[in-house]
């Protein structure tokens, strides 16, 4: 059974690939066969991600990282499932994908696996013999994976959970990231370089968009002297907008100022950068200190 979801700029999505949501999924179920070794879980968990990665390669794609958080959101899942003895991406009570994996860490793209089986090898080998299941291990987009298995009655319950990552940063830092990206953007354009000023309000603006989860574009001119502005929600502050990066190319301004807001909310709960940039007339205002 497969379940995917990606967000990206504001926009999310939530069902396998070619598959509305809420559409039926098929379960990856495979013949169940004795078997008298036992394996530790760690053991386990080693094989399947050596076993995902080497079909990775195979296709000519990076390695996924073992991640822990991704790991504990596995691991339990497949406890209910093999407390329930039965397959499903969300049981009653139970958050969904993007509820279960949130919390734990920032994201864009996710996307999760289930099965039972009675070794990892033939859990790995019913995966890549479902297309949908394999498209997500060798999904080029995803980093990282987490990998949950839990034995019940000779049966094994496998979870994999798969993601992106994005960068997990601090106002202020994010802001920052912004304001680097935009000065790069003007030094290929071959502008004048600007000064980056810290501004307060802007930051409040920034959190009041993630609030009521809409843009404002209007709220930045009520700043003295503001020119030019640009509003925009991302997974990633290190990637400018196209109507930002046409602000960079500008001439006649003074010094510029960015805010930027992480907030997870309910339209949004795998958290989005809230940003303005709003570029000023004149000289730096000697009340705000330079950054």
């Amino acid at each position: 059974m497969l379940l995917t979801f990606c967000l990206m700029f504001g926009i999310l999505a939530a069902g396998p690939d070619g598959t509305p949501a809420g559409a039926p999924l098929e379960p990856a179920v495979r013949m169940l066969r004795p078997v008298i070794v036992k394996e530790s879980n760690a053991s386990r968990i080693a094989v399947l991600l050596t076993l995902i990665n080497q079909a990775r390669a195979e296709a000519g794609l990076p390695a996924l990282q073992l991640d822990d958080r991704l790991a504990n959101a596995a691991t339990n899942h497949a406890h209910i499932m093999a407390q329930k003895g039965q397959l499903s991406h969300q049981f009653p009570g139970e958050p969904d994908l993007t509820g279960r994996l949130a919390p734990q860490l920032r994201l864009d793209q996710a996307g999760e696996n289930v099965v039972y089986d009675v070794t990892v090898q033939g859990a790995h080998e019913a995966f890549m013999g479902s297309p949908m299941h394999r498209t997500n291990v060798l999904n080029g987009a995803y980093d990282s994976v987490g990998i949950g298995i839990v034995e019940n009655g000779g049966v094994i319950y496998v979870v994999e959970d798969f993601a992106h990552r994005v960068p997990d940063l601090k106002d202020d830092d994010a802001a920052e990231r912004v304001a680097e990206q935009f000065s790069k953007f003007r030094q290929t354009a071959g502008a004048a370089s600007l000064p980056h000023v810290g501004n307060g309000r802007l930051q409040q603006m920034a959190c009041s968009m993630a609030q009521h989860e809409a843009l404002d574009g209007k709220a930045p001119f009520s700043l003295p002297k503001a020119r030019f502005a640009a509003s925009y929600a991302t997974v990633d502050p290190d990637q400018l907008p196209s109507n930002v990066a046409r602000l960079s190319t500008l001439n006649g301004i003074g010094h510029f100022s960015v805010g930027a807001c992480y907030a997870r909310t309910p339209k949004y709960p795998t958290g989005l950068y809230w940003v303005t940039i709003v570029l000023f007339e004149g000289h730096v205002p000697t009340t705000i200190a330079a950054k």
